[in-house]
């Protein structure tokens, strides 16, 4: 199974657990500029609500842009945090995709990679607007 984390936005994030190319849960969190307080409740209630755990996690995919400057630097340090402390893969996959090239794509990235030593880096599409 695995973890998809995709805070692009500064509105909302989604986050859902896939397994193959089936999407087990999929849950869109309301979250106005407050995805650091959120993400992390919300994998954890997503997780609960199917009746998983951490441990069930094979891989995280994390949409890496382009997106809020902010929001995504906030999902892709949690993916990549979690995806150290599991011990398991990492693939960052474009805003863009469709769901069947996401999850076919990461699969491809998992097989290249070593455990541990990817990580995702955010892409903005534009220059970061920090104010």
């Amino acid at each position: 199974m695995h973890l998809f984390i995709d805070t692009t936005e500064k509105e909302s994030f989604d986050i859902a657990l896939i397994d193959d190319e089936r999407v087990i849960k999929k849950k869109r969190i309301k979250s106005i500029r407050q995805h650091s307080e959120k993400l992390l409740k919300s994998i954890d209630a997503l997780l609960l609500s199917a009746k998983s755990s951490l441990k069930d996690i094979q891989g995280i995919i994390a949409v890496k842009g382009p997106g809020s400057f902010t929001s995504l630097r906030i999902g892709i340090a949690t993916a990549n945090a979690l995806a150290f402390a599991l011990g398991v893969g990492i693939a960052g996959v474009d805003k863009t995709d469709e769901w069947s090239k996401i999850v076919s794509s990461a699969d491809l990235i998992f097989k290249k990679q070593k455990k541990n030593l990817n990580i995702v880096i955010p892409e903005y599409g534009r220059e970061p607007d920090i104010t």
